[in-house]
């Protein structure tokens, strides 16, 4: 009897070690509608922290600048982050653990001039888009020549609006909520093209243990598959977002 009770102390005693007991730091986004520090909410924000509490994981939510989120998961031993665009340049510094939104990179402009241009023809006119994004990477890719690069889609929208920009490489959902936000009206961004980017992620520092990632990739594949993420983020919106950017539609992406 006495072993028994040592095994079963043992066994109590390692298992929130594994778990985490002491708690995960969760990077939220300061880009809404993903998160705002303003609010504390947005969509992805909700995803992830129901995602948490159905799992029982316990944590800790704060709000950092995306790049310094970035390099806070990366380097620490119990930190996630979401959304992140799986690509692979950041592949080997996370664990992925699931994906938690479909989106697409846009180039939009608000002036009529161009917007029944070719993106090809339009390479010399100065471009805006997210720092150490997929917009930044493929407008360099694309051989736009006049890049600005700023911190949010916030400071983009509010120089389109400004007109100091004319093109803004930008995430649709987050884009055009930035730039209704500011003032501006969603009907007078005009897209020149679209292009689907990876699925993005929540992630993991590389050290967090394999029972966390499971209990979390368990909880978040039900919500994909069950519908549930995408009554989250439809939630955050007053009018019906594209079927592509839902993972129940049957236009939407593969997971796989």
């Amino acid at each position: 009897m006495g072993k028994r009770w040592l095994l079963c102390i043992g066994l109590l005693g390692t298992a929130p070690t594994a778990l985490g007991a002491e708690g995960y730091t969760i990077y939220q986004p300061d880009n809404p509608p993903w998160g705002s520090t303003e609010t504390g909410d947005g969509f992805v924000v909700s995803i992830v922290l129901h995602a948490f509490k159905e799992a029982g994981i316990p944590y800790k939510s704060v709000f950092v600048p995306w790049k310094r989120a970035q390099a806070q998961v990366a380097n620490s031993n119990n930190g996630f982050m979401a959304p992140l665009t799986r690509i692979e340049s950041r592949e080997d510094k996370y664990i992925w653990v699931a994906p938690v939104n479909i989106s697409f990179l846009q180039l939009v402009t608000n002036n009529t001039e161009y917007a029944s241009e070719k993106w090809q023809d339009l390479l010399e006119v100065p471009v805006i888009g997210r720092m150490e994004s997929p917009a930044e990477y493929v407008l360099q890719d694309l051989g736009f020549k006049y890049l600005t690069i700023v911190e949010d889609e916030r400071t983009a929208a509010r120089l389109v609006l400004a007109n100091r920009v004319s093109l803004w490489m930008q995430r649709g959902l987050p884009g055009n909520w930035a730039y209704f936000q500011a003032g501006g009206k969603m009907q007078d961004l005009h897209v020149i093209e679209r292009w689907e980017t990876p699925l993005q992620y929540l992630v993991a520092s590389k050290s967090v243990p394999e029972i966390t990632i499971n209990r979390l990739r368990a909880v978040l594949d039900k919500m994909r598959i069950s519908g549930e993420i995408d009554k989250i983020k439809q939630e955050y919106f007053p009018y019906e977002i594209d079927c592509e950017l839902r993972f129940t539609c049957k236009e939407a992406r593969s997971v796989e």
